[in-house]
């Protein structure tokens, strides 16, 4: 079970879970803080960082805004209260989510930092899927197997069946780890009522394999794609 603390330090909030971490303190939200503990990062619109703190593996990850914004503001976001706040709702969807045994990270801890009244940046902290690789990779290194596809599609149709809508559903969001699959990058995601959304999630997939396959950077086939397709419509709606 997740445990929840809340606490404020000078311009920062912080949410944690006291089970993972003790005490967290706004330098645990700097890359450099953490010393020889970073093991490791990886580079795109959301820069992370690999720590590995007494026995446990998590990832670091800073919010950066994409787009137009992107350009002016940086890591800069207009501030809607501390419960809307980016940090905070991707933890507490992550908390929900976990709860409801969808194959999401565990979170460890968020951070909002004010920096006026109008603005804040912030930043997350969440359990490491260790060995885990992205579709993306096993595209690329041609290990996808028809098995893989079938328990990738049913992990995305249980996220999907528990009201899950994933604001960025792409071929780097879902790792896979000894057959098992998780989905990570909860930013903006949110608990939704059923309707026809899971299929918008679908198709943003589909886009992301396609950009991927257009760069050279993977390969599969229109068969590989409808017969996952047709796993995750059983999954989500069952047989018939």
């Amino acid at each position: 079970m997740i445990e929840e603390r809340v606490v404020a330090v000078d311009d920062d909030w912080i949410i944690f879970d006291p089970g993972l971490i003790v005490e967290p303190t706004p330098a645990s939200f700097d890359p450099a803080a953490w010393g020889r503990a970073v093991v490791g990062s990886a580079e795109g619109r959301s820069s992370a960082w690999f720590i590995e703190h007494e026995e446990q593996a998590w990832v670091l990850r800073h919010y950066w805004r994409g787009g137009l914004p992107g350009k002016l503001f940086k890591d800069k976001y207009f501030y809607p209260g501390r419960e809307r706040a980016r940090p905070f709702r991707e933890w507490r969807v992550l908390v929900q989510a976990h709860a409801d045994g969808v194959n999401v990270p565990r979170p460890v801890a968020a951070r909002l930092h004010r920096h006026s009244l109008l603005n804040y940046s912030g930043d997350i902290l969440m359990q490491r899927i260790v060995g885990a690789h992205s579709l993306a990779d096993k595209l690329a290194d041609g290990s996808m197997t028809p098995a893989l596809w079938d328990a990738m599609a049913m992990a995305i149709a249980r996220c999907h069946q528990a009201g899950y809508w994933h604001a960025d559903l792409n071929a780097r969001n879902l790792l896979c780890r000894d057959g098992q699959w998780w989905l990570i990058d909860f930013d903006r995601a949110r608990k939704r009522t059923a309707g026809t959304w899971g299929y918008e999630n679908i198709r943003r997939l589909k886009r992301s394999l396609d950009k991927l396959s257009a760069a050279g950077e993977l390969r599969y086939s229109r068969q590989q794609w409808r017969d996952f397709v047709e796993a995750w419509h059983v999954g989500l709606c069952g047989p018939g």
